[in-house]
């Protein structure tokens, strides 16, 4: 089976296509977003329920905005098991623990998705966007006075859940 075709039954599985309040923006980035895990990470996972919140709050942020119109800000969280066995099958550089290799592998695969998503957008000739460069720190929450809407991705793999988040800025 061809990659189009596994992410596509990936999306069918989940609740993808009965999400009717999701922008065309927002739902780009999931199709994008499940082709890029499946090309560069691994094949094997499934989507949890697509939601879309009014807040969050995280213990751990690694994010990277998107500048333009539209623009919005990205980022990941999960349990650290979840995210260092992420981190390896990412980089196969022997990642054992979510440390600061760690870290920046999963920064470099959320800049290696934004940066394909936008330029997608570009040669389609939807809208023009840039990227910031990626960024860690410590605690954060996100809120809805901030941002348009905020879409959690969870991304459920044999050994975890890692959960991506967009926030559409208005």
């Amino acid at each position: 089976m061809d990659n189009n075709k596994a992410c596509a039954k990936i999306l069918e599985a989940s609740n993808f296509a009965s999400l009717t309040n999701m922008s065309d923006f927002v739902r780009t980035y999931i199709e994008k977003l499940v082709y890029n895990i499946s090309m560069y990470v691994e094949n094997e996972f499934t989507l949890g329920s697509i939601e879309i919140l009014s807040d969050f709050s995280g213990k751990c942020e690694l994010s990277q905005a998107i500048t333009g119109v539209p623009s919005a800000y990205s980022c990941v969280d999960g349990k650290e098991d979840a995210l260092t066995t992420f981190a390896e099958h990412y980089s196969h550089l022997g990642i054992t623990s979510f440390d600061v290799l760690a870290r920046e592998a999963i920064l470099d695969f959320l800049n290696l998705h934004n940066g394909l998503f936008v330029v997608m957008l570009s040669k389609s000739n939807i809208c023009e966007l840039s990227l910031d460069a990626p960024k860690q720190s410590g605690n954060f929450s996100i809120d809805l006075a901030q941002y348009k809407s905020i879409t959690v991705i969870p991304v459920m793999f044999p050994y975890g859940t890692v959960k991506f988040f967009l926030c559409e800025n208005d």
